[in-house]
């Protein structure tokens, strides 16, 4: 694949994750959160959770947006035939940050659910803090290798 369509791709891709979050931070968990008002769901009255569960699960979006603009930043580079630069070492450092934020949010989220409303989510709350994990790991590892090859172009920059 040529590096103008990769670049097309990458972006996206970018933009239906973009869609595919805001689908799920409008629609999806709302709905889920809303269903603590519904009597009879819960042994117990749990409505006091809606409108901070709705105010958290909004503050988590944060750092996907602050990931989805630097992975954005970092194809634009691609695009201009710059991928190996400290730039986006740096990128790739802000979205493994962003992604251990937000692992972290997950985890102390989950927890709180578990004590105060005996959720079994948990289970769920696990697996996405392992994937949280996973993007972390992955975009430090990138990070540390981008900038080992932008360290060596720019060696071989200054070599006749």
């Amino acid at each position: 694949m040529k590096r103008v369509g990769l670049v097309r791709t990458l972006k996206g891709t970018i933009l239906f994750l973009a869609a595919m979050t805001a689908f799920f931070y409008i629609v999806v968990f709302p709905q889920r959160i809303l269903l603590l008002e519904e009597p009879g769901r819960l042994n117990y009255d749990a409505s006091w959770l809606v409108t901070p569960g709705l105010i958290a699960f909004s503050l988590s979006a944060i750092p996907i947006a602050i990931a989805l603009v630097l992975f954005w930043q970092i194809c634009t580079e691609i695009g201009r035939d710059n991928s190996f630069c400290h730039k986006n070492a740096s990128r790739l450092s802000g979205i493994g940050f962003c992604a251990l934020v937000d692992t972290g949010y997950c985890a102390v989220g989950t927890v709180t659910l578990e004590i105060l409303v005996g959720s079994p989510i948990w289970v769920t709350g696990l697996m996405v803090c392992t994937v949280g994990l996973a993007i972390a790991l992955a975009a430090f590892l990138l990070s540390h290798l981008v900038l080992k090859a932008a360290d060596m172009k720019s060696e071989n920059d200054l070599t006749i």
